[in-house]
């Protein structure tokens, strides 16, 4: 007889309970089988594991775990190979290399409950999973798996406006435009990622910019509570009164820590905003980067309701054009704080009054359409009028050498981390993301390339790896290099959780382990950037000098 998994009346914690700041989360002798049939499960009905030594390099027990999710959950929450249905799902990820992957059977959760079984029984079977949010990251493996379970947290779709108005809880398979227009009729909006189709999870636990960053912080600095699911099964409230140590993690390490089911996040009162974008040709540039460099050092703190995005790249039949996405969290067009924006002339001009559904649907024009190969890297540095000279004409440089190659975009993003910013991240104790405060302002670079010829993805590995060694060797030179990398930018070749300083990778690798002994979102979920190795492809690309410059 098949038994069914039932919910038990209230249960938010399964399998073991602890107390908020207890030294050890999960007991040594700590029980899958006892944690499951908790959960009123009969485990006479599921497959008897194979004792396979090498199960989590083999997947070999991963139909196992299919099995057993649709025994316990039925064949509409659990998507087999050759299934239309699974085509669709594997099919629908942002990039092509995400796509490329094919779990054993993928998951569709509709409760926490479900989560925390999923855990567990994939710890019983030793099943690799990939845990997919808004799958927006570009890398393969990054939120797909092949032969494993990928987990979809389509259906965690919540908004819920607290009754004061102070929070909203949203879901985990939300994007942030769905975010946006819920809570848009409230009169409220949240600091959370400035693209349409950007997903929630992804974006909070990576850190979050956001365009109210100067004065409210990063998209993780603006959680109430997590609830988590932990490789124990128990679902947990985590804040900076429950758990601390593991609040502190989670905003910005990743997933390393269990599987979000629920942010509650600070919301504010927002109506329409200002801004969009201002297109300019090359000979505009000097005085885009000198309004960019002013911005940032100084503009930003005497007015934090302002955000700036400058992105270079190649226009067809036009060639060198610079993108300004200016923003603005007041129905005030032209505000002071953008005085010297006014001076440069554009070709094109978008700006105007808007509510933040509308400017994260801006943002996303002209982005390629979900399918294409992409790849993402990131970069951060100190501020300099002369660096950001030096950066503008080495991307060109070596754009140039990929000018014959089909592409889609080839594009590079200078974004401001100003001094307000790095002050509003510390609030509730800081997060883990170790940008110094005392030591900017800075500015991430974001390197986005697309195509659709998968056979040149090595090319614009290539030139993206040999921009960023070029540039970070005039950055020390200049004594203005910073460790920090975003990790919502990183590419697969990069290590971001290390660059958040040894003191505080030390402090993660220390909260993994008391929470998650034995290392199930280590392993057992190994996509995403894990604290047990550097760059998830150790396989550096080839990268050359080029263009006069000496290294």
């Amino acid at each position: 007889m098949r038994i069914t998994c039932v919910a038990l009346a209230g249960a938010v914690a399964v399998g073991v309970t602890a107390q908020a700041g207890s030294g050890v989360f999960e007991p040594q002798d700590f029980n899958i089988t006892a944690a499951l049939e908790s959960l009123s499960i009969d485990m006479s009905a599921l497959p008897e594991p194979t004792d396979t030594l090498n199960a989590r390099s083999s997947y070999a027990q991963c139909s196992h775990t299919c099995t057993a999710l649709t025994i316990l959950f039925g064949a509409h929450k659990v998507l087999a190979e050759g299934a239309t249905a699974y085509s669709n799902f594997t099919g629908g990820y942002w990039s092509a290399q995400q796509s490329s992957l094919r779990p054993s059977c993928v998951f569709k959760p509709t409760k926490t409950l479900d989560v925390s079984t999923l855990v567990l029984v994939a710890r019983l079977y030793q099943c690799p999973f990939a845990v997919k949010g808004g799958g927006h990251a570009a890398w393969a493996g990054a939120s797909s798996i092949e032969d494993g379970i990928t987990i979809s947290l389509e259906n965690f779709k919540q908004t819920v406006v607290a009754s004061d108005k102070q929070t909203v809880d949203i879901g985990p398979g939300l994007r942030w435009i769905d975010v946006y227009k819920a809570i848009e009729k409230d009169g409220l909006s949240v600091a959370g990622g400035r693209m349409a189709p950007v997903g929630v999870p992804g974006l909070i636990l990576g850190g979050g910019i956001s365009h109210f960053a100067s004065k409210r912080g990063w998209a993780c600095d603006n959680v109430a509570s997590f609830e988590l699911v932990t490789a124990s099964g128990s679902a947990i409230n985590v804040s900076a009164t429950s758990y601390p140590d593991l609040y502190w993690a989670l905003r910005g390490g990743g997933n390393n820590f269990g599987i979000v089911t629920n942010f509650k996040l600070d919301a504010f009162p927002q109506g329409q905003m200002w801004g969009g974008q201002r297109v300019y040709l090359e000979d505009a540039t000097p005085a885009v980067l000198g309004a960019l460099h002013e911005f940032t050092v100084s503009g930003s703190i005497k007015d934090e309701d302002a955000a700036q995005i400058v992105t270079f790249a190649s226009a067809p039949g036009i060639g060198k054009v610079s993108f300004a996405n200016l923003h603005y969290a007041k129905p005030i067009a032209n505000a002071p704080v953008f005085s010297r924006w006014s001076n440069i002339t554009p070709i094109e001009d978008t700006t105007g009054l808007r509510p933040m559904s509308g400017m994260a649907d801006l943002l996303n024009q002209g982005a390629p359409t979900p399918g294409a190969y992409q790849t993402w890297w990131g970069i951060s540095l100190k501020m300099d009028r002369q660096l950001l000279q030096f950066v503008v004409d080495t991307f060109y440089e070596q754009e140039a050498t990929v000018a014959d190659v089909e592409k889609i975009l080839l594009i590079m993003a200078v974004q401001p981390i100003t001094e307000s910013a790095t002050k509003a991240m510390q609030k509730n104790g800081g997060n883990s993301l170790g940008i110094d405060p005392g030591n900017g302002p800075y500015f991430v670079l974001n390197f986005n390339a697309a195509w659709n010829n998968k056979e040149d993805e090595p090319k614009f590995h290539s030139v993206i790896a040999n921009i960023i060694k070029l540039v970070k060797a005039e950055a020390k030179r200049r004594n203005l290099d910073n460790d920090f990398v975003y990790l919502n930018y990183a590419s697969e070749y990069q290590n971001p959780l290390g660059s958040y300083g040894t003191k505080n990778k030390d402090r993660l690798v220390k909260i993994s382990k008391n929470y998650d002994p034995k290392q199930v979102f280590q392993y057992l979920q190994p996509g995403g950037f894990k604290l047990v190795k550097d760059a998830p492809n150790p396989n550096t690309p080839n990268v050359s000098l080029a263009m006069g410059h000496e290294l």
